[in-house]
């Protein structure tokens, strides 16, 4: 899931952070996302850990359904980064 719409979509094209698609009226929409989220999956599942740790430094990925997500994929290792706290 990379946005969650009211209507389906048919998507044509996507061109950076733009998807170009058809709506059931076969009216042609562009919807902006964040491609943050994806791109971020994408390298842990792809074993690109040097982005995946560029990403977690650099982006807004912060919060507890991302350290979850982790969690549960396996990689507890990558989720202590998120960690902020010097105690821990």
């Amino acid at each position: 899931i990379i946005r969650t719409i009211d209507l389906p979509i048919y998507i044509t094209k996507i061109i950076g952070n733009q998807v170009f698609c058809l709506d059931r009226d076969c009216k042609t929409r562009v919807l902006e996302i964040d491609p943050t989220e994806y791109k971020f999956k994408l390298a842990l599942v792809q074993r690109k850990y040097d982005e995946v740790l560029y990403m977690v430094r650099n982006a807004k990925l912060i919060g507890q359904s991302i350290i979850a997500y982790l969690q549960r994929k396996g990689y507890p290792e990558v989720a202590l980064h998120f960690v902020k706290d010097e105690k821990t």
